[in-house]
């Protein structure tokens, strides 16, 4: 650590045949346990988190996004706890970065695409732009594609009846008085 930031070096060529070593994995799980071990050190680590949420009086899920929205981005820029090294382990990162190219891309291909309307027209290129990247992503990566962060899994799936409306999911959880 020794304040020394780690990030994943910029790929040169975002379409290069990747292939990710075990060395890479273990190096983001050291980081990531590393930092971890910080956090609790530092009085901000998960057990903190939870007596954070616990104690505070308030709603769960609302104390969990103040602790990770406001207490821990306050605690980082104060230099009380280092700066978060990437969640993505490098088969994650690799995948979006495959990805995030294909679809610029696309797009570039496209300049016709008009980000204010949600014409058909455009939630078709939207939904070509999106399974362009998906489809370079496994060329590029192959078995390693880190398929949980495509837009849709390798079987395509059924397209959802837009004629019919779907019933609208009703939340029978406890209400709150604020």
């Amino acid at each position: 650590m020794n304040g020394e930031k780690h990030q994943q070096p910029e790929p040169s060529d975002p379409w290069a045949p990747v292939t990710v070593s075990g060395d890479e994995v273990a190096e983001h799980t050291q980081l990531q346990d590393a930092y971890q071990q910080t956090l609790t050190a530092a009085g901000y680590g998960e057990d903190q988190r939870e007596r954070y949420i616990r104690e505070s009086g308030q709603d769960p899920e609302y104390a969990a996004c103040v602790w990770d929205e406001e207490v821990m981005p306050a605690a980082e820029a104060a230099g009380a706890i280092p700066e978060r090294p990437s969640p993505f382990d490098p088969v994650e990162r690799a995948t979006l970065d495959a990805r995030d190219a294909a679809v610029d891309e696309f797009w570039k291909a496209h300049p016709e695409y008009d980000v204010w309307s949600n014409s058909p027209e455009n939630q078709a290129l939207f939904r070509q732009a999106m399974e362009h990247g998906d489809q370079r992503a496994r060329e590029v990566l192959g078995d390693q594609v880190a398929e949980h962060l495509l837009s849709r899994p390798q079987e395509t799936a059924p397209e959802p009846d837009l004629a019919k409306p779907e019933a609208p999911e009703i939340d029978d959880g406890p209400d709150i008085d604020i």
